[in-house]
């Protein structure tokens, strides 16, 4: 688990361990908890964002893109 932290936020992130798929998932965490969205990343470069038909901030997304990004 770690932290995405923002100007105005903080929000704990996790790798998703339970997918089976060509490609990498992580997890955005609600302060509650649950998962606020997730960020799919398939091994041929495509990325898409899933947040569950509920608003979130864009500086939040990219910060989570680049994250997800980045060699694990």
């Amino acid at each position: 688990m770690g932290t995405l932290k923002l100007e105005d936020r903080t929000a704990e992130y996790q790798w998703a361990t339970d997918v089976n798929f060509d490609g990498i998932r992580l997890e955005v965490l609600s302060s509650d908890g649950t998962t606020l969205f997730d960020i799919s990343i398939l091994d041929d470069g495509h990325i898409t964002v899933n947040t569950f038909g509920k608003e979130v901030a864009a500086n939040l997304i990219e910060a989570a893109v680049e994250i997800a990004r980045q060699p694990r």
